[in-house]
């Protein structure tokens, strides 16, 4: 997708009229997005040595229902982030969806998990974060590159929340009938997340999504990490939380948060899909043992480009970060491959650079950063500023 194209949805209003505004301008998006996820569901073969072994087919409407039985997060949204689920009702309503498919939307990651207990071929490797502390003009910088399945092409949506009384408006990347993959707020807080699939998980927890719109409602780090450390995570995450003057990083599952902090950065972070610092391993580990590689690939990447202590970080050398191809088999950002549009292979969907100095700013690829133009996204105001390049 081009970043001229992306929809650019403002919601406002009780949380229950934010998803219907949401649900109903795309509807045709959201449709299109729930047949292509419940094929997905059924593509999965038995693990084996290759990446897209499909050896047989699963009915979604049974999956879904045993994934639902056997899991416990609607009870966890419930008691943690109520007005979240009355958003996803919302959605359900103005998408003329039924409210599983919808809920289903918001699990991938918790699908994810459940999909790898019952030895499925589920991707585990994807997204690359950072966070560049007091750079240029005391500029600072964080984000990430958000690698999901294909068939997310051309569903990719920029969510505008308005505030309410008690939160600040938030710009939020997702895709069509999701709630939100990552963002920033108004307030000068922005957070990204990469799976950890090594780690602990927990069918008592709190999905990923419902969490980082949580963190978009708060004010500052301090409040952020305070929600972090007051929930159960359903799933291992890394969270890089991030402002003006801090970035904090956290590794957290459904056992335990651990806070990554290298000495030797002095406030810089960078992450992939491994775990650096928590050793909760869950007994899910061995299956992601083959996929690491890339991992390690991609992180030392970025670390090479952004962990260079004796210079400052420009925004070029952001997007050229996030935009890398220095391991060819193991791209930070990989490129939309016609071949697998419409299956599980990932790809990157968005890359989302916050940008924090007097006025937060929202730089945003629809695509793959290597091959897709950035646009400003500018708070106070439904209209998109956009920047050539």
């Amino acid at each position: 997708m081009k970043t001229a194209d992306i929809p650019v949805i403002e919601v406002n209003g009780t949380p229950r009229e934010r998803g219907r505004i949401y649900g109903e301008t795309a509807k045709h998006l959201i449709a299109n997005v729930v047949e292509a996820w419940r094929a997905d569901l059924g593509s999965f073969g038995q693990n084996s040595a290759t990446e897209n072994a499909n050896t047989n087919t699963i009915d979604p409407d049974v999956y879904l229902s045993e994934f639902f039985l056997q899991t416990h997060f609607l009870n966890s949204i419930e008691k943690w982030t109520p007005d979240l689920l009355e958003e996803v009702k919302g959605i359900a309503e103005g998408a003329e969806q039924t409210f599983s498919n919808i809920l289903g939307l918001q699990l991938m990651d918790e699908e994810w998990i459940f999909g790898l207990r019952r030895r499925l071929n589920k991707p585990t490797t994807k997204c690359t974060a950072f966070g560049v502390p007091n750079q240029e003009n005391g500029i600072s910088y964080a984000g990430q590159n958000m690698d999901i399945p294909s068939w997310i092409e051309g569903a990719q949506v920029l969510l505008r929340v308005m505030p309410t009384d008690v939160s600040p408006e938030a710009l939020v990347f997702s895709f069509a009938g999701s709630i939100g993959l990552n963002g920033l707020n108004a307030g000068g807080l922005g957070i990204t997340c990469n799976t950890l699939p090594q780690l602990n998980y927990s069918i008592h927890g709190l999905p990923v999504l419902f969490i980082v719109r949580s963190i978009l409602q708060c004010q500052n780090i301090e409040n952020a990490e305070q929600f972090l450390r007051s929930i159960q995570h359903a799933s291992g995450q890394n969270f890089i939380l991030s402002s003006l003057d801090d970035m904090q990083c956290f590794e957290c599952c459904g056992t335990s948060i651990a806070r990554y902090a290298p000495k030797e950065l002095n406030g810089r972070v960078m992450h992939s899909n491994h775990p650096l610092t928590n050793n909760d391993k869950s007994d899910l580990s061995e299956l992601t043992r083959g996929r690491r590689e890339n991992s390690e690939a991609r992180l030392a990447s970025i670390y090479e480009r952004l962990g260079n202590m004796s210079r400052s970080m420009t925004l070029d050398d952001i997007k050229a970060a996030l935009a890398a191809h220095d391991d060819p088999d193991n791209p930070v950002s990989r490129r939309i491959n016609p071949a697998n549009v419409g299956n599980s292979i990932g790809y990157t969907a968005g890359s989302s650079i916050y940008e924090f100095s007097d006025v937060p700013r929202l730089h945003l690829a629809a695509g793959p950063p290597c091959e897709t133009a950035f646009d400003v996204f500018e708070f106070i105001t439904s209209t998109r500023q956009s920047i050539e390049y």
